[in-house]
């Protein structure tokens, strides 16, 4: 019974108290808040969605938001399933740290420690993370999620980058993270660890 129960919850999406277990939506699957290797450290910020879904997604009027107020509104753009896009400060890859992004934006800043909140063009709520001292974000290391299908808002979903990009920085921007994994044991212990906690 606690099997069958398991394999339903790791399935499953979920809204759990701190997060969203989710398999069928735009996540946001990797962020670089402290760069090394860029111009200025603003320059060298970044964000990565990701399109947890089997179509295709226009990102139009979509919005990220910081704990701060700054927000970002996004252009037309049609994500595939499957695909990445990378929101970044600077688009040019000589400072900031050589990565291509699909979308450069302004006024808006990715502290060591907040929140960043996606919302689609009906103002709905898609995903949310709130990270802290106790998640793994780490100077020239992008945070990365393990799993996109696992609870967002949870520092056991995420850890640091292993592969370099670019000028040197530790990063996967618009590719697949370095450290995603998708066995039935590690879904399920994050689930548990997630629920308990």
């Amino acid at each position: 019974m606690i099997l069958v129960c398991l394999m339903i919850f790791s399935q499953a999406p979920l809204n759990l108290d701190g997060g969203i277990l989710s398999s069928n939506s735009i996540v946001i699957n990797e962020f670089m808040s402290h760069p090394n290797s860029s111009c200025t450290e603003a320059d060298g910020e970044w964000i990565e969605l990701f399109n947890n879904t089997n179509d295709w997604i226009n990102l139009s009027d979509w919005v990220l938001e910081n704990n701060y107020g700054e927000e970002i509104t996004l252009a037309t753009y049609l994500l595939p399933p499957g695909g990445y896009y990378v929101l970044g400060a600077c688009g040019d890859e000589s400072l900031n740290g050589g990565y291509k992004p699909n979308y450069v934006y302004s006024g808006f800043t990715i502290h060591e420690s907040g929140s960043i909140v996606l919302f689609n063009s009906a103002r709905l709520l898609v995903d949310e993370i709130e990270y802290n001292g106790g998640w793994p974000v780490q100077a020239g290391f992008s945070c990365e999620r393990i799993n996109p299908g696992w609870v967002s808002n949870h520092p056991s979903t995420w850890d640091l980058a292993t592969v370099s990009f670019g000028s040197g920085d530790m990063g996967t921007p618009g590719s697949q993270n370095s450290v995603y994994e998708n066995s039935f044991a590690q879904n399920s212990w994050a689930f548990i660890k997630a629920f308990v906690e």
